[in-house]
């Protein structure tokens, strides 16, 4: 009897783990068997980080003329928008607007694509050439 609790415990303890790791339907916010409540949670998450964005753009924008320029950004300690300043500022005023930030932020979720692969690749499971 008592190999029968051992077996049987080991078992469960190496089960553990995959068990920890499923999850119900519906239990995925936005996904499409996403239970009504999940989804309003994934879309109230959604809306308070736009809403962050919105208030940490706004501060920093210290001249109030809807944009940042690199002296803003790096006052305000906005560092990743600092560090590619030039990539994001797609009109090369010198000035970053919502509209640019949104594009490069679109932009960069399609690099990720699939598995963290870039570019051209990404989603086809080809391995890129650098």
């Amino acid at each position: 009897m008592h190999a029968l609790k051992s077996t049987l415990l080991v078992g469960l303890i190496a089960l553990a783990p995959s068990l920890a790791m499923a999850q119900a339907p519906g239990s995925v916010p936005g996904s499409a068997t996403a239970s009504p409540q999940n989804r309003d949670a994934g879309r109230a998450d959604r809306q308070a980080r736009k809403a962050e964005r919105q208030a940490r753009f706004k501060a920093a924008d210290t001249n109030g003329d809807g944009a940042l320029s690199r002296a803003e950004a790096d006052a305000a300690g906005l560092k990743g928008i600092a560090k590619r300043f030039d990539v994001i500022d797609s009109n090369k005023d010198g000035r970053v607007t919502r509209e640019e930030m949104r594009t490069a932020r679109q932009a960069h979720k399609g690099q990720r694509g699939k598995r963290g692969q870039r570019g051209a690749d990404a989603g086809t499971g080809t391995p890129s050439i650098r």
